[in-house]
């Protein structure tokens, strides 16, 4: 049993109320929190916070909306009886709703909800509760993975194909299934590998897919937080509402051209030599811009390359006032390369060394962490931070800090050895073609779409993912996924 996000709401609520044009209410809701770096999880409860919030969206928004989309389902003829029109009415929109057939007893509830509005109001008002209720159940807010009934104890079963439908659709477009694929489903055709990679393949090309690709490149990559970015305007006296609002649209302009024109490439995505700026951003990278100064794509100079290298990702994992070698190591280690990183010992106090105008970051992070207690992290973590030197805390290039050389020489440790670099753009190249970003990337890929962290059983579904997603060059996303859905572990589960 997962709950909705806030994403699959929308997505969920367009189909049932049958307009995909719909203004997105979700962001009205409480934010979801984070486990392993995506929102996405299975431990998603619905609070009495969110049930509240439900409950008003659903009064004041959708049923008046779904009430003119769904005219012709409740209205009835007078050649027909009303009640009939009502069990129609119900047993359509909580197909929709629940992405199964209703059971009789939800069929009986909401008929018995239905009579007793008709009792004091028009059949548009009865429609409305109905709508109301549907879009507040359990069985519309929570996908259900549960499999055929019958089986015993600690069995193995197969998904029901209507579930599987659902498992299918959430994964690649983050939204419930369409007409085609509920359509194989109810011909038993889900249960062949090839067909659920045809209807994958045919997903992977709508809009709803590049949405969700997207929102997992921003959550992998931990650029969820862009907005409430801030930083010391006497230290970066470049830093203002405009430049968060230029490195942004940079970031997700770049983003949006690397799914819906390269096939979600990660290797695009970390070794490109452009990028979408406007004039502000590409006079901050030194670079040429657009004849009118708007946002377009120019290419990047030497010194940077792909996403890794964006203002807007380097100012993440930096500090108020400066950059951060450790955080920028953490997240090379954990986001690309999928290595754990222990949190610091209760005993150690962390703050980071004060500024000073004498020394470089470098100088003061390596003083800061010589400590026996932490070498053991810090021999993995600062290698990399610190070839990423060559960037200040907005992101910046510089070969100067306080009238000091920068030193950006760093090293990675990686399945074959070291790799030694120097630079930040050097070191996005060397991960573009890592074979352990190869392994990383559908692994977090499984995260996001399976809620879930891996397990032993998911060893041969990581296998099948990484195969399919290496036999590509590019790295393309969509092929990572086609591996999941494929795998018979991403149709079977075991009973309790």
């Amino acid at each position: 049993m997962r709950r909705l996000t806030r994403a699959e709401y929308d997505n969920s609520v367009f189909t049932v109320v049958k307009n995909p044009t719909a203004v997105p209410m979700a962001q009205l809701l409480a934010p979801e929190d984070a486990i392993l770096g995506f929102t996405t999880h299975d431990r998603l409860q619905v609070t009495s916070l969110l049930a509240d919030q439900l409950d008003t969206i659903a009064d004041q928004n959708w049923a008046p909306v779904a009430l003119g989309n769904l005219a012709s389902e409740y209205e009835c003829a007078a050649s027909i009886a009303e009640e009939d029109c009502a069990r129609s009415f119900i047993k359509a929109l909580g197909a929709r709703a629940f992405r199964r057939e209703v059971l009789p007893e939800e069929e009986a509830d909401l008929l018995a909800l239905w009579r007793a509005v008709r009792k004091e109001a028009e059949p548009k008002k009865a429609a409305e509760y109905v709508i109301q209720a549907v879009l507040t159940s359990a069985s519309f807010l929570y996908r259900t993975e549960l499999g055929e009934s019958g089986g015993k104890a600690g069995q193995v079963v197969w998904l029901t194909q209507r579930e599987i439908a659902s498992a299918l659709s959430f994964a690649i477009t983050g939204g419930p299934p369409d007409a085609e694929l509920l359509a194989a489903a109810d011909s038993d055709k889900l249960v062949s590998a090839d067909a659920r990679e045809t209807h994958a393949r045919r997903l992977l090309k709508t809009k709803a897919s590049q949405v969700y690709l997207e929102r997992f490149i921003v959550e992998w990559l931990g650029l969820s937080g862009l907005a409430s970015i801030n930083k010391n305007n006497q230290v970066f006296p470049d830093f203002s509402a405009a430049f968060k609002d230029s490195s942004s649209r940079e970031t997700m302009t770049f983003i949006n051209h690397v799914v819906t024109n390269e096939a979600a490439s990660v290797k695009e995505l970390l070794s490109a030599n452009y990028t979408f700026a406007d004039g502000r951003m590409s006079e901050f990278y030194g670079t040429s811009s657009t004849p009118d100064g708007t946002l377009g794509r120019v290419p990047l100079p030497a010194n940077r390359v792909g996403i890794l290298t964006h203002a807007s990702v380097l100012t993440t994992y930096s500090l108020f006032d400066s950059s951060s070698p450790i955080r920028r190591g953490k997240f090379v280690l954990t986001r690309l390369l999928c290595r754990e990183v222990p949190p610091p010992p209760p005993s150690i106090i962390i703050i980071p060394p004060a500024v000073r105008p004498d020394s470089t970051t470098r100088a003061r992070f390596a003083a800061h962490t010589d400590n026996p207690t932490c070498a053991g992290c810090h021999r993995q973590l600062d290698p990399i931070g610190f070839g990423m030197e060559d960037y200040d805390g907005l992101g910046k290039y510089r070969t100067k800090e306080n009238g000091l050389d920068v030193d950006a020489s760093g090293s990675i440790e990686h399945a074959n050895g070291k790799f030694s670099f120097k630079g930040g753009a050097e070191l996005a190249r060397f991960l573009s073609s890592s074979e352990d970003v190869a392994d990383c990337v559908p692994l977090q890929l499984f995260r996001y779409v399976m809620g879930r962290d891996e397990d032993t059983v998911d060893a041969a579904t990581l296998a099948d993912m990484r195969t399919r997603f290496r036999a590509d060059p590019k790295l393309k996303l969509g092929d990572a996924l086609v591996g999941l859905v494929r795998s018979p572990y991403f149709v079977h589960r075991r009973n309790p």
